[in-house]
């Protein structure tokens, strides 16, 4: 993995920090095909197509409600190749999006550390960014996460909620880790980063997950992931809730909502 950092959070921030996906939570990405895959790869930042509503909230989102000054922290986690920041971050900026700092997969360094490089399964990749992310946080931070549903984000922050809240132990990780087929060098890099991170804190530090439906399953699917986890078919009612929690203004909300019903 790749981290580029744009913001250095103070030692004792400690409000919401967002962390968002970006293929299939973002933008509009079709890696299931190859030809799909080559579209990515050589697409400009022009071509590329947001998802209706996510850029508005993400801007609703770094400003934050009426009574607050924005700069809100914003986060990129991708599974996107390093070769693409200049496209994505031409994308950022042609959308307004703002953020503070964004991780992408560097084949190259994940080979020598790993001896071999995942394409399709990106389970480990995203739990070991997420754990090495944290460890670059402010400890009074908390979270909220973005993905969705296409792969297994929901899995895999939940996983990352509960190590951080010690609601699953070292041994218990690595339990997980074996029924899903991980090599050793895998686990091994994680069970590091997990017992790192339980040495931090273990208070609740992911204060909700939000599942952007793009395979549109039945919401009581979601349920066994427990309250932290809410499952949304659009952007609107993502922003609803965050309206509710005290994220977005008012004015936000309507912004946000217009754009998905154009």
């Amino acid at each position: 993995m790749k981290i580029f950092l744009y913001r250095k959070l103070p030692e004792n921030f400690d409000q919401d920090i967002y962390i968002w996906d970006v293929d299939k939570t973002y933008l509009h990405t079709n890696f299931e095909s190859f030809k799909g895959l080559m579209n990515i790869l050589f697409e400009f930042a022009i071509d590329k197509t947001a998802i209706p509503g996510a850029k508005e909230l993400l801007r609703e989102l770094r400003r934050g409600k009426e009574s607050k000054i924005g700069l809100s922290p914003i986060f990129f986690i991708s599974a996107s190749p390093v070769m693409l920041k200049k496209v994505l971050e031409g994308k950022f900026l042609i959308d307004g999006v703002q953020h503070d700092g964004i991780v992408l997969k560097d084949y190259r360094s994940l080979r020598r550390l790993l001896g071999k490089v995942r394409i399709k399964n990106n389970f480990p990749y995203k739990l070991m960014c997420l754990l090495t992310h944290r460890l670059l946080m402010p400890e009074k931070s908390t979270e909220i996460l973005f993905g969705d549903d296409f792969e297994r984000d929901a899995d895999i922050y939940s996983l990352y909620a509960d190590i951080l809240s010690h609601k699953i132990d070292r041994e218990g990780v690595k339990k997980y880790l074996l029924k899903e087929k991980l090599i050793k060098k895998e686990i091994e890099k994680i069970l590091a980063l997990v017992e790192k991170n339980q040495k931090r804190s273990s208070k609740e530090v992911v204060k909700k997950i939000f599942i952007h439906q793009i395979k549109h399953q039945d919401p009581k699917w979601f349920l066994k992931y427990g309250d932290r986890l809410v499952a949304t078919q659009d952007y609107r009612q993502t922003a609803e809730i965050l309206y509710t929690m005290g994220k977005i203004s008012k004015s936000g909300l309507k912004r946000i909502s217009d754009s998905v019903w154009k």
